[in-house]
């Protein structure tokens, strides 16, 4: 089953999943006020998750990780800001889920002057993201995401080992 399938078919027939979960869930549809600071541009990347100690995409030292595939991660264009704004924030059906979380993109939103606003992680393989700081809905919509990757030429695939052998490649100059 190709990831197109896949978002199709969770999406469609676990939207009964959805509309039976807890009153307390957020409603589909729902938009969230993120992120809390005002940004001037958005960078896609693309990283091996497992090259540092932290899975994370910036260490606790503050360091970007080292894993980056990407160099510099691509700029978005306005038109693709506009598209992945509201399919970060606004909540969508429960997909299905495992809990393996191995991010492998991020979004690294920075202001006029260069600095780093807001982060999020996402994890295609699981269907969840971390939004840094938090505030994202637990349910974005993720096909549209994985379509703006996609449309940047940011490299997507599937499984950790895609990830990995992209960044054996990048170290060794290929």
């Amino acid at each position: 089953m190709n990831r197109s399938s896949f978002f199709r078919l969770a999406g469609g027939s676990l939207a009964a999943a959805a509309l039976s979960s807890c009153a307390s869930a957020p409603v589909s549809g729902t938009s969230a006020a993120w992120p809390p600071a005002r940004f001037a541009r958005v960078r896609a990347f693309v990283y091996d998750c497992d090259a540092d100690a932290t899975r994370h995409f910036f260490q606790k030292n503050g360091a970007m990780a080292r894993g980056i595939i990407n160099g510099p991660g691509v700029l978005l264009t306005s038109s693709q800001v506009q598209r992945l704004m509201p399919a970060l924030t606004t909540e969508t059906p429960r997909n299905h889920r495992t809990a393996c979380f191995l991010p492998h993109h991020a979004f690294v939103f920075y202001d006029a002057a260069g600095r780093v606003v807001a982060h999020t992680e996402v994890c295609f393989t699981c269907t969840i993201q971390q939004s840094f700081p938090a505030g994202l809905p637990g349910h974005i919509h993720f096909q549209s995401v994985w379509d703006i990757l996609r449309e940047a030429g940011v490299p997507c695939g599937d499984g950790s080992q895609f990830y990995k052998d992209l960044f054996k490649a990048k170290q060794a100059g290929r």
